[in-house]
């Protein structure tokens, strides 16, 4: 019994060792799709991400998993900007996190995602909390909404990062300007590059850089691009990038804090130097 006791303890280190080993395979090579393929391809991965994550959803999660309450770093947004009321546009509402807390507390918020099984657990929440909040299906990409009609815009999560492509990224930026009211702002979240020095990462990097000297390479990748979990993200290396690539949009940068991930924006100060504004 001890001469098997001690197989099964060699089998499971075996099993520990090769669990790193196809860990490390598995991030070689989902590192090198954002080289690989276009960004309308990288877009439909996370579409697909979020159609698989919400598959079924009112059935797999009970009510009470839900959250409808806003993240600390979105308070002090709230309270840093006195935004007390005023039409709020939430994009990547899914169940209604954001969507449900700002209409309880007086905005007037729509709310749009591209699935439509998540709007639905949202508006049913909405209409069970007596609340008007209006939730369409539509990509954030292509955004259905009129001119000025907007105060604030709050992108769910880290959406602005799974936008692939620098250029890409501004130009949806730029889109934005006609839809917000002279004094509007938008709330964005981007993801942080933290293991960008490892080994694998620098192999991972080394190898792009040859890739995307082949034919039909994405010539739009940048280093902090990955695809995790089928879903293409953009990790920022330093407060450098994120404040220039904003700049370079022509918005001001009413605040942003690097080490949250997250940054306010306006258009209404023309002339202002985003890269020597204030920040956490």
């Amino acid at each position: 019994m001890r001469l098997f006791a001690s197989f099964i303890i060699v089998l499971v280190r075996i099993c520990e060792k090769m669990d790193g080993f196809l860990f490390r395979v598995q991030q070689l090579l989902t590192g090198i799709l954002p080289a690989l393929l276009p960004p309308h391809e990288l877009t439909g991965m996370i579409r697909n991400h979020y159609d698989a994550s919400y598959k079924d959803v009112a059935t797999r999660l009970p009510e009470t998993w839900y959250k409808w309450t806003l993240e600390s770093w979105e308070e002090d947004v709230l309270a840093r900007h006195t935004m007390t009321s005023g039409t709020i546009l939430v994009l990547g509402a899914g169940v209604g996190r954001e969507s449900i807390a700002l209409a309880q507390r007086g905005f007037s918020v729509v709310g749009l995602d591209i699935n439509r099984e998540s709007l639905c657990i949202a508006s049913q929440q909405a209409t069970a909390k007596g609340l008007t909040s209006r939730f369409a299906q539509a990509d954030f990409l292509a955004l259905p909404v009129g001119p000025a009609r907007v105060d604030y815009l709050f992108m769910s999560g880290i959406m602005y990062s799974s936008i692939p492509g620098r250029e890409r990224r501004q130009a949806w930026l730029r889109s934005l300007r006609p839809c917000m009211s002279e004094q509007g702002l938008v709330v964005l979240n981007f993801l942080i590059a933290r293991e960008l020095g490892t080994k694998t990462h620098r192999l991972i990097h080394r190898l792009n850089r040859l890739l995307t000297m082949l034919p039909g390479a994405n010539q739009s990748y940048q280093l902090g691009d990955t695809c995790s979990q089928n879903h293409f993200l953009h990790a920022f290396v330093d407060e450098h990038e994120i404040r220039s690539e904003l700049h370079d949009t022509g918005a001001s940068v009413d605040y942003l804090s690097w080490h949250e991930g997250h940054a306010v924006l306006t258009w209404s100060r023309n002339g202002a130097d985003p890269l020597n504004q204030p920040g956490a």
